[in-house]
Parts: C-alpha cells; structure tokens; sequence
C-alpha cells in the first residue's frame, strides 16, 4: 500500500512510501481502502514528539481518512459496544 510514513520524531523521518504493508485487520477491527485523506495538527505534534507520549514507529500519518471497508477482522470476545 502507499502511504506517508513517519519514521523518528523531528523534522525528517517523513517518506511516501510505495511499499509499505497492507495491514491485516485483528478482532473486532476493519482495514479501510483510504480514497482521501488529510493532515491535521495531531499529525504535526506526533512528527514533533510529544514529551512524555510513545508512539510506535513507523506510524502512518494523515488521521482524517474517508473510504470504505476493505476486510473485516474476525469478532472478538467481550467486546460488546455500548
């Protein structure tokens, strides 16, 4: 999958990458087929660096994403919504 990936806090680290691996989605989780997508100031603090917030790396940027469902994860157990 293509994405704009952030590998280390700071001002680099930041590559579109072509390559990246599609995602598998786990229990009570949806893989989304991203159509648009926008950076938003949460993507600006996270490239920063948050003192005292770990964030896995690499992570994927742009939260505000718009698609559809494209797999579907198996169910959970004990995650009933409410």
């Amino acid at each position: 999958m293509k994405a704009v990936v952030l590998h280390e806090h700071g001002t680099g680290g930041l590559g579109y990458e072509t390559d990246f691996p599609d995602p598998v989605p786990g229990a009570d989780e949806v893989v989304l087929r991203v159509r648009a997508t926008a950076l938003n100031y949460h993507d600006v603090f996270t490239r920063r660096g948050m003192p005292g917030i770990r964030i896995a790396m690499p992570a994927i940027m742009g939260l505000d994403v718009a698609g559809e469902i494209a797999a579907v994860g198996p169910e959970g157990h004990g995650m009933e919504g409410g």
